[in-house]
């Protein structure tokens, strides 16, 4: 019996790899997170192409229980993961896990934000450690992200930007709500900021501009994510200035 951490890519029920599907289609149970990313379409989409029911699991289902680990043992379990599945740490724990209980693992990989944000024109090479912003809380309202943004641009580095989702309330924080969160941190005003919105899909939308400007403009549906960038190449200044 075996776990196998399937990943869903970037957008719809398309972006699945072949591999991914055939795998998902002869599991004996498929799992599904939605905590760490979530799709364009609804998960009926994705039971419809595969043809089989999936259940989803809440993060504290996912990072508390080991009902994987438990089913692994005697069927075969497919997780079904937005992205590619090793992005989030939580699911590299998986692995270590099973195979200390002796379960075969395979992780089948799809397309990731981590290469796709390079669409904006911003080369891979240049981005140093990315990080989130969570929704601020009376209780918790952490500003460990901008210090993380301070250490790249000190160091001439893009920072790739998380935005907090929370699918089981359909809240997703929007570009506009982070650089709301980031001036109130201390970024300037005029810091340049790179806003991605539904990449993978057919309407995309990548906009630059100063954080001011950028505030105001409607990204429209989520999921967003945004890039603060580091000191640019004359190629990536190039490449900013046709998305914007």
């Amino acid at each position: 019996m075996a776990l196998y951490l399937i990943g869903l890519g970037l957008y719809d029920e398309k972006d699945i790899s072949v591999k991914g599907l055939e795998i998902a289609k002869n599991c004996d149970i498929l799992y599904m997170e939605e905590y760490t990313s979530k799709l364009g379409v609804e998960k009926k989409k994705i039971e419809e192409l595969i043809g089989k029911k999936i259940k989803i699991l809440s993060r504290k289902e996912v990072e508390q229980s080991d009902i994987l680990l438990k089913d692994a043992k005697e069927k075969e379990v497919g997780f079904l993961v937005g992205g590619d599945p090793l992005t989030a740490t939580t699911h590299s724990e998986f692995l270590i896990e099973a195979k200390k209980k002796g379960i075969e693992t395979k992780v089948i990989h799809s397309s990731s934000i981590y290469t796709s944000v390079c669409e904006s024109g911003l080369f891979i090479y240049k981005f140093g450690k990315s990080c989130s912003i969570p929704f601020p809380t009376k209780s918790y309202n952490p500003k460990s992200f901008f210090e993380t943004i301070q250490t790249n641009q000190k160091n001439n580095l893009h920072t790739l930007v998380f935005l907090d989702l929370k699918p089981e309330e359909n809240r997703f924080m929007t570009i506009n709500e982070a650089i709301k969160i980031l001036i109130e941190a201390g970024m300037n005003e005029n810091q340049l900021i790179v806003g991605l919105a539904r990449i993978g899909s057919d309407n995309q939308t990548i906009k630059s501009g100063k954080a001011n400007k950028l505030i105001d403009f409607d990204f429209k549906k989520p999921q967003h994510i945004l890039i603060v960038p580091g000191e640019l190449h004359f190629m990536e200044e190039e490449a900013l200035r046709q998305v914007s």
